[in-house]
């Protein structure tokens, strides 16, 4: 595979061109393994007829696709009144703290139908890479692959929803979008599947969205969604990147950009 690379404003993407607590799994023991994983921790608001306006925190995953710039879920980002990111450790709480900058969804998102479930965040100062902290590979016609990798720090057990700071990963089979069709109700253009109709385990859960799906250790060609529930909650959909591959740098460049 050949590699090159893309400057934004003074930043470097990886660009390749081919010649979310994971329910399961196994926990990483050095994020050497996974270094393009940071986690999100955001607060946003909710509305009741009975409470009025509340406050609620939340968790996501993202990617690294250059110093400065995030890869992850707009869902991740809905309501949200502030999101901090966590870089460098398996445990998060842990992870070095970056201030967010601004986000940029994608502009035809639309949270009912869940279409475009695409963003950018940029962190108010870059990344420092080292062996824990490296970009994503971005590409437009990634490698074909039957089984996929995700990372996540979502709930590990969907009974009690237990929840720990230590990230996990597993391995997926992947589904073509007509093929994921005949089992989801809603699986939108631009986006694929991944995981078993009917698995106990080894699946993305709540926590989960907005990590990446990545084949070859470091080529990311998906972003945690959602899961319907009903007929298979452990077949997740996942944004297809290459899909998204021109908006991702279009709006990297214009996001990076910006005062």
């Amino acid at each position: 595979m050949e590699l090159r690379l893309i400057i934004i404003c003074g930043l470097k993407f990886v660009i390749g061109k081919q010649e979310g607590f994971i329910v399961g799994g196994a926990y990483v023991d050095s994020l050497k393994d996974f270094p393009h994983v940071v986690a999100l921790s955001t607060i946003y608001h909710t509305f009741s007829e009975e409470e009025g306006q509340t406050t609620e925190n939340n968790f996501c995953g993202s990617s690294i696709l250059n110093q400065k710039i995030l890869l992850t879920a707009a869902h991740c980002l809905d309501d949200v009144v502030k999101v901090t990111a966590f870089s460098g450790s398996v445990d998060w709480k842990k992870g070095k703290l970056h201030r967010i900058d601004r986000y940029q969804r994608h502009k035809q998102w639309d949270p009912k139908t869940i279409i475009n479930d695409i963003a950018l965040v940029r962190l108010k100062k870059p990344l420092s890479f080292g062996e824990t902290v490296k970009r994503v590979i971005l590409m437009k016609n990634p490698p074909k692959a039957k089984i996929a990798e995700l990372t996540g720090w979502g709930v590990t057990d969907v009974v009690y929803y237990k929840q720990s700071s230590i990230l996990k990963h597993t391995k997926l089979k992947l589904w073509t979008l007509k093929e994921c069709r005949k089992v989801l109700s809603m699986a939108p253009n631009g986006t694929i599947c991944g995981g078993e109709k009917n698995a106990k385990k080894n699946f993305a859960f709540y926590g989960d969205s907005g990590g990446g799906l990545l084949v070859n250790k470091n080529i990311i060609i998906g972003i945690v969604s959602f899961g319907d529930q009903k007929p298979a909650r452990s077949l997740g959909v996942y944004t297809d990147v290459s899909y998204f591959y021109d908006w991702i740098l279009v709006q990297s460049r214009r996001l990076e950009c910006s005062p």
